[in-house]
């Protein structure tokens, strides 16, 4: 099959949505598939992929407005694709969702609509997003051939929310084989290593982790990879509290982001909403107790492989750290619960799932 990956953004772009579309492609290919992906070329610099065997990587020149990117050339791009293509669009900014909306409308191509999360408002121009929801993503959702969605949840989102009734497929994001090797029994670290990986960002809410810290029994540092919007006023923060135990790393990948895997003792998750983060996987692959915030996406997929926080608050993260630290055999039975849990959903496994989508798209 010929399959068309169309995502925002793409390693060495850094995020779970990026992650996914790297994931998916490259395993595709390797399958036999004729891949084509096309991305804006947002921070990709010198360190582009290069594509490879069945795959062709396309970075496109990109406006960005309102972190929202603006592809010119994707239009006349995907308007020459051929007929026998199956598009897959990766849902998660603007624009780029219209513009495949209107070529399968030309070219009577079909698509498969990959829905990551559904964000609610923020930055300047958040007032509008309930208007782009009910006029033109409710549209695109609904001409799609296929909906893709991360957890069993979403489609009660998609059928309420877009009137979506049918089509609908749950495929979970997975996990690389290359996490499962690094975690070894032993000893939590003194001071305790927690760790956060993820974008800064109000839907993240990393300030809930960062005022948990003074009020933490045990002696933890928590560090926070990741870069985005909220950076600056989250290292104000650190400092208004006046703490030595928080460390900001900024973005980190390969094999420099599995170090800080290897050296995690408590991997920490406090999202106001999820999909269905790549990095709790991850982490749970990798042997590492997880405390996460109790909402859809973190509740399916952590259930009893993890610490589920409800209310949300940093006392509440607090009292849970607390507790993992001074109860070693929850400490081993949640890392080993983790490794079981993610072992089901390794990328072979989920790209097969997305492999019999396609099959019935092109029928």
């Amino acid at each position: 099959m010929r399959i068309i990956q169309v995502v925002p953004n793409f390693p060495p772009s850094i995020g779970g949505v990026q992650n996914c579309a790297k994931e998916l492609s490259y395993g595709l290919a390797k399958k036999g598939h004729d891949v084509i992906v096309m991305t804006s070329d947002c921070r990709s610099g010198e360190n582009k992929l290069i594509g490879g065997d069945n795959i062709k990587i396309n970075y496109l020149k990109t406006i960005w407005v309102a972190h929202t990117p603006i592809i010119p050339s994707l239009f006349v791009r995907l308007l020459v694709i051929p007929k026998n293509s199956i598009i897959h669009l990766h849902i998660s900014k603007a624009f780029i969702p219209e513009i495949v909306y209107l070529i399968s409308k030309i070219r009577n191509i079909p698509y498969v609509a990959h829905f990551h999360l559904d964000v609610g408002p923020s930055g300047i121009f958040g007032f509008l997003l309930p208007f782009y929801k009910n006029i033109f993503l409710k549209r695109i959702l609904r001409s799609a051939a296929k909906v893709i969605v991360l957890n069993s949840n979403y489609i009660k989102v998609i059928k309420e929310k877009y009137g979506i009734q049918k089509n609908v497929f749950v495929i979970p994001n997975g996990v690389s084989d290359r996490f499962f090797w690094l975690r070894k029994k032993r000893n939590l670290s003194k001071p305790v290593n927690l760790l956060y990986i993820g974008r800064l960002s109000v839907q993240k809410a990393i300030d809930r982790l960062i005022r948990a810290l003074p009020l933490l029994k045990n002696k933890a540092v928590l560090h926070i990879v990741g870069e985005g919007e909220l950076e600056t006023e989250l290292r104000k923060l650190v400092l208004t509290l006046k703490l030595k135990n928080v460390i900001i790393e900024g973005p980190k990948k390969g094999e420099a982001l599995l170090e800080f895997y290897r050296r995690a003792d408590i991997f920490v998750l406090a999202s106001r909403q999820e999909g269905l983060p790549l990095v709790l996987l991850e982490a749970m692959a990798s042997g590492i107790p997880v405390i996460a915030s109790d909402v859809v996406g973190n509740h399916e997929y952590v259930g009893a492989a993890g610490i589920l926080v409800s209310p949300q608050t940093p006392e509440k993260f607090a009292g849970e750290i607390d507790r993992l630290i001074d109860n070693k055999s929850l400490y081993e039975k949640l890392a080993q619960e983790g490794i079981k849990k993610s072992q089901k959903l390794n990328w072979p496994k989920i790209i097969h799932k997305f492999e019999k989508v396609y099959s019935q798209v092109s029928k």
